[in-house]
């Protein structure tokens, strides 16, 4: 544990206050912690309304804050030293008028972590005394955002204690005549008024921006950085634990021999797109989705010199992000290819997927058969996963997400086991559409009945969809590289 370096007795000529300071780093003072405390400052009212609750209720105010500077444990030492003697010292003494004598402990943390304690404040009114009506205020940086409120106020009772803790050793070395007094927040209970969650988002992306500028030519392209919104849990089981052992695990662990790529490839929705962003999730990357749209000029040259600024950008990201390129069928390969402006545009995606520096790129199509040969060799693309259409077991997975998803209520369980015999050689996309025609039907609720008339409506041919496995089967064992096959058979499927 970092011992006390900073111990300090303060008075307040405006307000009849005094605070006990500490803190276990050295106090910095920044321009961030006074934009971070005029944040805290809009929200002195409410904290003035929970201070005078006279039902002194185990709740409080949970507020998240999105901010985009980097706090070291120095300016959020300074963050609580600026907001005792302004936020927190106004509220005391407005409290304190009003005859309630109170005190506010204000903490600082690092992280959801009661040991990552920073800094620490008790401000208390001139006339409080020993069992004064104490409140707890903790302040919390990077520690993500909260989803249970109630769970978080009530482990807040962890933090206070570490802070008390924090208090009393500081107190107890170099002003011991207010021991008896930071003592006395054990005697009142944890009863916060607010848990401040300052999501620190310093270190991410928001957007990947490239310009051009040549002669009277001026071009700003913004490529947004999102995070996923799938994960593993929503591939088909078991095509998980392969895409662990080959693509996941070796890069995570950032072995030097791990795979920079993968191309996705199935019929048109199988779930190709969804298992892209699953892996980014499960690498711990962002995504960037590159399109030819944003990119594509019809002046010569331009399409080649806005496309490498992008891809520039994107490699310096590229421990943070993962380059997408979803429906990469117009990267068509060469002997298709009749314009020079997109065998240019292929020659430079082939240089940067060249690069040992590249980040993990992952590519999506339908029709494998469309894409150059040489995007797909190893060395560029290491693997390549070959989806069919899903089993019983996935579309009943992918039925109970949709309809937990839609909130559609379902009659009885026999509807769920109806819904999965009855949708063989249907995409997933089909799938969700034929659950969110049923509902339609019914009013938010599915029967039989309503399945039966959304079915009707959604056509497809199962000899053709055979074929379509089939060749998926055939063209699989032709392709050069690392292979990861989600084919079931008919019997799987039916």
């Amino acid at each position: 544990m970092k011992e006390v370096t900073d111990v300090r007795l303060l008075w307040s000529n405006l307000y009849k206050v005094r605070t006990i300071f500490t803190s276990r780093y050295d106090v910095v003072e920044n321009h961030k912690s006074y934009r971070l405390l005029s944040i805290l400052a809009r929200y002195a009212s409410d904290l003035y309304e929970l201070m005078l609750d006279p039902r002194e209720r185990n709740s409080g105010l949970i507020l998240k804050i999105d901010y985009n500077k980097k706090l070291s444990p120095g300016a959020l030492s300074h963050t609580n030293l600026l907001a005792s003697m302004n936020v927190v010292s106004e509220l005391v003494d407005s409290v304190s008028q009003a005859g309630v004598f109170s005190a506010v402990l204000l903490a600082t943390f690092k992280t959801f972590d009661p040991k990552s304690v920073v800094s620490c404040s008790l401000t208390f009114s001139r006339s409080a005394s020993v069992g004064a009506n104490i409140k707890p205020l903790a302040i919390v940086v990077s520690g993500g955002y909260v989803h249970d409120s109630r769970r978080a106020i009530k482990s807040l009772g962890a933090f206070i204690r570490e802070a008390q803790r924090t208090l009393e050793e500081s107190v107890g070395m170099y002003r011991r005549d207010h021991l008896d007094l930071v003592k006395s927040i054990g005697l009142v209970g944890y009863k916060p008024i607010a848990l401040v969650v300052v999501q620190n988002k310093a270190v991410s992306v928001e957007e990947i921006r490239a310009v051009v500028s040549d002669g009277n030519e001026y071009r700003e392209v913004k490529i947004p950085v999102r995070s996923p919104a799938w994960s593993l849990e929503d591939l088909p089981p078991k095509i998980v634990e392969e895409l662990k052992l080959v693509v996941i695990n070796p890069f995570k662990n950032g072995l030097p021999f791990a795979t920079r790529g993968t191309f996705i490839t199935g019929p048109p929705g199988v779930g190709k797109s969804v298992m892209a962003e699953a892996i980014a999730n499960a690498l711990g990357l962002r995504v960037v989705e590159l399109k030819p749209f944003t990119y594509r000029s019809m002046w010569y040259g331009a399409t080649e010199k806005m496309l490498n600024a992008i891809l520039n950008q994107v490699y310096r990201k590229r421990k943070e992000v993962a380059l997408v390129i979803d429906d990469a069928e117009f990267l068509s390969s060469r002997k298709y290819t009749v314009h020079e402006a997109h065998l240019s545009e292929l020659s430079t995606i082939l240089y940067h997927l060249q690069r040992t520096d590249r980040p993990f790129t992952i590519l999506t199509g339908n029709n494998p058969d469309l894409l150059d040969p040489a995007l797909l060799r190893p060395g560029r693309v290491d693997v390549t996963v070959v989806v069919g259409y899903p089993d019983r077991d996935m579309r009943r997975k992918a039925a109970l997400r949709n309809i937990s998803k839609y909130g559609i209520r379902v009659v009885s369980g026999s509807v769920l086991d109806y819904i999965v015999s009855n949708t063989q050689w249907c995409s997933l996309a089909e799938l969700d559409a034929l659950i969110r025609l049923a509902a339609s039907k019914g009013f938010g609720t599915i029967g039989i009945e309503e399945v039966e008339w959304a079915k009707k409506r959604i056509l497809i041919s199962p000899s053709e969809r055979r074929s379509i496995q089939d060749y998926l089967r055939w063209w699989s064992t032709k392709i050069q590289g690392i292979v990861i096959t989600y084919i079931p058979s008919e019997s799987e499927i039916s």
